[in-house]
């Protein structure tokens, strides 16, 4: 009686791999790559949230907006894009995004673990968005796009500079040209009254205005707000004028 139910056992196992690739589950049935896989899609779809948010934050809806945007991201990269505009024509862009996938296993140990890309398709417009994970990647190389630069941690260097020059025009840009900033960093100095106001710009949203006095230096970075278009500008003007250092209303 025992060798049959180890026998009627055993054959419902066959059975159930047999019904399993009959059905082409198999292959997904509880094995470590695809759940190593599965965990990098996860982690992929993070960083398209991310993509997302900074389209809908910064206003977004044209084309060429979308990709340059998207390829900011770190891990990110375009691979397509057609269309020019969300409400007109739609645009679909395909994104391919490195991801790190990882298993754990019952007690907490690392069973498996890989970076691989993941690719996703986002339909943006006309009528409605749409997105594609986990598709196919194209195996063509991704649109080549010029990275923004960065004016993250230049405050306190550019305030303690312009500290030590004062207000003088000729050693504001000195100390300026000494921070070795990144030449696609926009620089902008003028001089109203005796007093000196400074603007860099590294991209739209990353603005850092500066006003020397007699007094000191005075640091102020505008807000997201006040930085979209139509709204205030990263100029020196700005820093000289009654809505430096103000908070949008």
């Amino acid at each position: 009686m025992v060798t049959t139910g180890r026998r009627w056992v055993f054959g419902g196992v066959a059975l159930l791999v047999v019904a399993l690739l009959g059905a082409g589950l198999w292959r997904h049935f509880d094995r470590p790559e695809n759940r190593t896989h599965d965990s990098a899609v996860a982690d992929a779809a993070k960083k398209v949230d991310q993509v997302l948010f900074g389209f809908e934050y910064d206003h977004l809806y044209q084309a060429d907006k979308y990709v340059h945007s998207a390829s900011q991201n770190p891990d990110v990269a375009v691979l397509a894009v057609s269309g020019e505009t969300h409400w007109e024509t739609g645009v679909t862009l395909v994104l391919r995004v490195m991801a790190h996938g990882v298993e754990i296993g019952a007690d907490g140990s690392v069973i498996d673990e890989r970076d691989e890309p993941i690719c996703f398709r986002l339909q943006l417009g006309p009528q409605d968005d749409r997105r594609d994970d986990d598709i196919e990647c194209p195996s063509h190389d991704p649109l080549q796009v010029v990275q923004d630069p960065s004016l993250s941690g230049v405050d306190e260097r550019l305030k303690s500079a312009l500290q030590a020059a004062g207000p003088d025009e000729s050693a504001v840009r000195a100390a300026i040209d000494d921070l070795s900033l990144d030449p696609a960093i926009a620089q902008e100095v003028t001089v109203q009254g005796g007093r000196v106001g400074v603007a860099l710009r590294a991209a739209q949203y990353d603005c850092i205005l500066a006003r020397v006095t007699a007094k000191g230096a005075e640091l102020w970075r505008p807000s997201h707000t006040q930085l979209a278009p139509g709204e205030l500008p990263c100029a020196a003007r700005i820093a000289l004028g009654s809505n430096f250092g103000k908070s949008p209303h």
